[in-house]
């Protein structure tokens, strides 16, 4: 029986950077879609909320207070210090309410009114009991009570109040429904609530100057002006310089449900050199660490879906973990040798197969002497779990009068760690050239469109900060304002779960 015929797409010319050319064949119909599948439907448009619910919804999550009062210090009478007008509770409610009112200065004014200072008593009132918000003084804190209690206390405990919180984020979305192993999707197609997506953005500092001093060399005067201490210059997707300091960001959303996504960890990466920035890790390996926790912790988590700051040394331990991890291919990779597929008892003189584009290609030979790569139909993605996770594409190879059947390694093979002895390099990074969900498919444009997610969540934190400047100065307090910013996010997710519930 001759091999069934299948539609495809045209063939594509690749440019490599050494400026030989190859061939791409036409894409196949296969289990990644197809070309004339329909475009899937946009989800339901978000309802907009006012300034009150976001308030309402922030101040009204009981986990809000838990975290608080696990994590952060208090300052009695008898120690040093300051002795603290507000629980630590209040400043912590102070940090999230930022992101709604846009800065320390219009909070302080926004919960001196009764309007919005005495919903906070009530809550108090019905989360830790009466007397706690009896003792409560009639107004809000200052400003210069806030930046009392952020400089001196909240900034100390960053590390624990990130940590406690990501835990909690996590159980908020497994109470939600999302990445409990109860749903019914495959490797291939993965249902949204298993998809991790996450992304890195640069949140810019209230001032863009970099020097302290600024002369000029016709009037002499000498300007002084506040730098932040971590912030540089670091350049985009696209080529764009931005100046500020870089986050990273995971979170996972339900299908088809407005105000569902969950921001389950954030962490402030390196954006300087290693010599410069010691301290913190760079995008790549923060990412991977902070999926794996994630990981370790639900059992329903299928995929991740990230942009090209993902190679393939960050992929392969995703991977090994049980993970479908797609990310966009790199341009300028030249096709590399996978195998050659050969049968007993059978007249054809083999398949050479390669990894070209990101998937399983034949390579041929054209009658002009051009190189040409048939992307072979991929008939599923298998997982097979023992003592380690492997993935397998199950191929069908076309050829005369037949179709051969095959099974091709999608992770990293233990011969492919082995050292080369002639160039003292991995003999073959499997997971960069070959990818579990080929791009430019309908099932990898699908989860490629889950991670817009994230950009959506970066320009939509950008916004909640007059001129798109996050208030405050410094990686670690511009990290705790961006979890105060999570934390109202989330409790506007948990308000509409329990909601829907």
């Amino acid at each position: 029986m001759s091999a069934p015929k299948r539609r495809s797409r045209r063939s594509t010319k690749k440019k490599s950077d050494e400026g030989k050319t190859w061939l791409l064949g036409p894409i196949p119909d296969d289990a990644f879609g197809s070309a004339s599948d329909p475009a899937p439907q946009p989800s339901p448009e978000a309802p907009p909320l006012a300034i009150d619910q976001r308030f309402e919804y922030l101040i009204r999550n009981p986990d809000l207070y838990d975290v608080a009062q696990s994590v952060l210090p208090s300052r009695g009478p008898g120690k040093v210090g300051r002795p603290l007008t507000f629980p630590p509770y209040v400043y912590f409610i102070f940090l999230c309410a930022i992101s709604i009112f846009g800065s320390a200065r219009s909070t302080a004014a926004h919960l001196a009114r009764s309007m919005w200072w005495e919903p906070i008593r009530a809550a108090v009132h019905e989360f830790i009991g009466p007397e706690e918000a009896e003792a409560l003084p009639a107004a809000g804190p200052t400003r210069s009570q806030w930046n009392y209690f952020f400089h001196k206390h909240l900034k100390g405990v960053a590390d624990d109040v990130r940590d406690t919180s990501r835990d909690s984020w996590i159980e908020q979305a497994i109470s939600q429904g999302m990445m409990t192993g109860k749903s019914r999707g495959n490797w291939i197609y993965p249902e949204r609530e298993q998809v991790l997506h996450g992304d890195a953005t640069v949140a810019c500092p209230p001032s863009d100057h970099t020097e302290a001093e600024e002369h000029d060399e016709e009037t002499g005067e000498v300007r002084r002006h506040r730098v932040d201490p971590d912030a540089s210059h670091t350049t985009e997707g696209g080529g764009r310089k931005v100046y500020g300091n870089k986050f990273l960001s995971i979170a996972v959303r339900m299908a088809n449900r407005p105000h569902s996504r969950v921001i389950l960890a954030l962490e402030s990466v390196r954006h300087k050199s290693r010599a410069k920035d010691p301290h913190r890790e760079d995008e790549g390996k923060a990412t991977v660490r902070l999926v794996k926790y994630i990981k370790g912790k639900v059992p329903g988590v299928r995929a991740f879906t990230y942009d090209t700051a993902l190679r393939g040394v960050h992929r392969a331990p995703l991977i090994a973990d049980g993970l479908v991890v797609f990310t966009p291919q790199h341009s300028g990779l030249e096709p590399q040798p996978l195998l050659k597929y050969e049968e007993k008892d059978n007249p054809c003189i083999g398949h050479d197969l390669y990894a070209a584009a990101g998937r399983v290609c034949e390579r041929h030979i054209t009658i002009d002497g051009e190189t040409h790569y048939s992307p072979l139909p991929v008939e599923e993605l298998e997982c097979r779990k023992g003592n380690q996770v492997r993935f397998y594409q199950r191929i069908e190879i076309p050829c005369k009068g037949l179709t051969h059947h095959t099974r091709v390694r999608v992770d990293e093979t233990k011969e492919d760690r082995e050292i080369d002895a002639t160039t003292k390099r991995q003999r073959f990074n499997r997971t960069e050239h070959l990818r579990q969900i080929a791009p430019g498919t309908p099932a990898g444009k699908r989860l490629k469109g889950f991670r817009q997610d994230s950009e959506s969540q970066h320009s939509r934190f950008d916004q909640s900060y007059p001129h798109e400047r996050v208030p405050a100065y410094g990686a670690i307090g511009a990290l705790l304002v961006y979890i105060g910013y999570a934390w109202v996010s989330n409790s506007i997710a948990r308000a509409f779960g329990h909601r829907r519930a």
